[in-house]
């Protein structure tokens, strides 16, 4: 039996259909047996065509293609239920003679005379518009644009509503296009309601908690956190759902990604009556592209679903103490886990990448990692053993989280407490002195064997310090014992817990390199499509200044963009962009430019395909695509050249 919230969401979906229905309308069931229609007249021709689109960056959207024949002036309003692509119509219903390869490289107008005009024609049920869209490497001119569009609004039911969908693409075709049928991805984005983020499954206890109470409450485990904002930290719990939307990369859904626990997005949550009814019971929460179910659930199931879930194998962590000299960033690698953890392993590696021009990804100048044997030196030294095992050895502590945080905190208190071994901060401070370009301030960067391993990345579980050589307050001692002090914060502790590791050998390496002062722009990329599987594209997301990406502050909405290799479906050289939203701090403007675009895509397949052969890879296979890597990325601010700061499988 149906949830009264999935009894809502669904009627919201359906009406969202029904009204563009007139009253003496009904609509036409699907009809797989229709190839085409030459003219949309109502809703349900609409109706009869529609399909879900390819990618999936927006929500509650209905999708069908179009081809334009310009040969014949003839329009193809397509099925998408029997096309899944463009080149199947049209080889298998308007006979084209050439292959895949030939349509792609001509048929988008890299080269010869194309015969079709491609679009998508989608239909935004929240926003209540249709656009037409166009493929990211299509050069599409500014008269093709019109013919398609003027054919398109002379044949349909919906022209006061029809618009063209701006993207980077088509800045040069739409600059002489009617501006009152022209719809930015911001206006779109806007619009949405829902926003899916991690498709999972959940049993747990709705919990309702707003901003102002959220850093006292009590989370269990076993909550489904509803919130009226975008926290930016969350304790180990069964899900979340926000009213605020999120990014991929946003560090609320990245953490949900690790745990693979359920995530979404409904801007009406907060006042909606029949989530309201379910505050405080034990229910099942599922997230799904289109739409979210909540609904109560029983004990019984619930406990089963939890055993299974948390019933796996302890994961022994490897610690090497053998090094004791500080590692520079050129003596450093992949296979240094056990030694400096997984961030220092993984930027030695970005050292080796080289580029087509032979030159290397720019890094932070003066890197060197601090190896384990430093962490526990002082642990050891100052007698802090016993409290760890203690932690790890009684379950009435580590499963009690007023116990858990008193203890924790005792421990991080007396590891920042404790002083540093002299000859440590000696070699330091030497190493810090002799970077070139007279840097003063350093970030130290936690790293971890408790990281970067399958099934647990760790992203933002532990601290990163600034120290300074001139400024007391922030001095490279303190810095040092800050970052090897947060091994141990509450959240870290009870995510591998949950994530059933061994906690006995864990150990804190550290990452040192010059600090960023002020910067243009700040960003994270996946080098994988998010939103379609097996398509060529990396996602990218950007925030002005140091707003961050994954925290972002006060809801800003960061600059968020699929860098598409389109040239590796048309043959094309140049890569292309398609905006999904830009940032809220620039005016909704574009943060890079196009030439700064262009070199960010070439770090990022250059990350890509170095990691992808590290990881055994032979041949780039057709898994290429979907393999990723989560890369850190800074602007710097004046000379705007683009460092990378770190990578790590995603």
């Amino acid at each position: 039996m149906k949830s009264a919230t999935q009894i809502l969401l669904t009627a919201v979906l359906l009406l969202a259909t029904l009204s563009h229905c007139t009253r003496n309308q009904a609509l036409t069931q699907p009809n797989p047996g229709v190839p085409y229609l030459s003219s949309l007249e109502a809703p349900s021709d609409f109706s009869i065509l529609k399909g879900a689109p390819l990618s999936m960056q927006y929500t509650q959207v209905d999708a069908i293609k179009l081809v334009y024949d310009l040969q014949t002036s003839a329009l193809y309003f397509i099925n998408a239920r029997q096309y899944r692509f463009h080149f199947d119509f049209c080889s298998r219903y308007l006979n084209y003679p050439n292959d895949l390869n030939a349509f792609n490289a001509v048929e988008y107008g890299l080269r010869g005379k194309r015969r079709f005009l491609l679009a998508n024609l989608n239909f935004y049920n929240t926003a209540k518009v249709y656009t037409l869209e166009f493929f990211s490497d299509d050069r599409i001119s500014t008269a093709q644009l019109a013919t398609v569009f003027d054919a398109v609004a002379r044949s349909v039911y919906f022209r006061e509503t029809l618009f063209v969908l701006a993207n980077a693409n088509l800045r040069e075709a739409l600059s002489n296009f009617d501006p009152a049928h022209i719809l930015s991805v911001d206006q779109v984005f806007g619009k949405q309601q829902y926003q899916p983020m991690v498709f999972e499954k959940a049993y747990g206890y709705l919990r309702k908690v707003g901003k102002a109470d959220f850093e006292n409450h009590q989370f269990s485990s076993r909550d489904i956190i509803l919130t009226d904002f975008l926290p930016n930290d969350l304790p180990f719990c069964q899900g979340i759902l926000t009213t605020a939307f999120q990014t991929p990369l946003a560090h609320i859904n990245i953490l949900s990604h690790n745990r693979k626990t359920p995530n979404c997005a409904f801007k009406s949550a907060w006042q909606d009556p029949a989530i309201q009814a379910l505050t405080g019971q034990l229910v099942c929460y599922e997230v799904r592209p289109d739409t979210f179910f909540l609904s109560a659930a029983e004990p019984s199931v619930a406990q089963a679903f939890w055993d299974a879930k948390y019933r796996r194998p302890t994961r022994k962590l490897n610690c090497d103490l053998r090094e004791k000299n500080l590692l520079d960033v050129q003596r450093i690698n992949r296979h240094g886990v056990a030694t400096v953890g997984a961030k220092a392993a993984n930027f030695g590696e970005l050292d080796k990448i080289k580029l087509p021009d032979h030159s290397k990804i720019p890094l932070p100048e003066g890197a060197f990692a601090i190896p384990f044997f430093y962490y526990q030196q002082h642990i050891r030294q100052h007698g802090l053993q016993p409290h760890i095992d203690a932690l790890l050895r009684h379950d009435s502590i580590a499963h009690n989280r007023t116990l858990l945080h008193e203890h924790l905190k005792a421990l991080r208190d007396s590891i920042s407490a404790k002083p540093l071994d002299s000859r440590l901060l000696q070699l330091v401070n030497a190493k810090l002195k002799a970077c070139p370009g007279g840097y003063t301030e350093f970030r130290f960067r936690s790293s971890t064997n408790a990281e970067d391993i399958p099934g647990f990345t760790g992203a933002g579980l532990y601290a990163s310090k600034t120290g300074s050589l001139v400024r007391p307050d922030k001095s490279i001692e303190k810095a040092i014992k800050k970052v090897w002090a947060s091994l141990w914060s509450p959240r870290a502790f009870e995510e591998r817990l949950y994530a059933h590791i061994d906690q006995s050998n864990l150990a804190m390496g550290i990452l040192v390199h010059r600090a960023f002062g002020t910067e243009e722009a700040n960003g994270v990329a996946i080098t994988r499509n998010l939103y379609r599987s097996g398509y060529p594209a990396c996602t990218v997301n950007i925030q002005k200044g140091e707003d961050s990406v994954v925290l972002p502050e006060n809801e800003a909405t960061p600059e968020q963009f699929l860098l598409k290799y389109a040239g590796a479906l048309t043959g094309g050289d140049d890569i292309a962009v398609d905006y999904i939203s830009h940032s809220s701090l620039n005016n909704f403007e574009p943060l890079l430019r196009p030439e700064e675009i262009q070199v960010l895509a070439d770090y990022l397949y250059a990350i890509k395909k170095h990691f992808y052969y590290a990881s055994g890879h032979v041949v780039l296979g057709p898994n290429f695509f979907d393999f990723a890597m989560d890369v850190e990325f800074k602007l710097d601010k004046g000379s705007r050249k683009i460092y990378v700061k770190q990578a790590r499988p995603y």
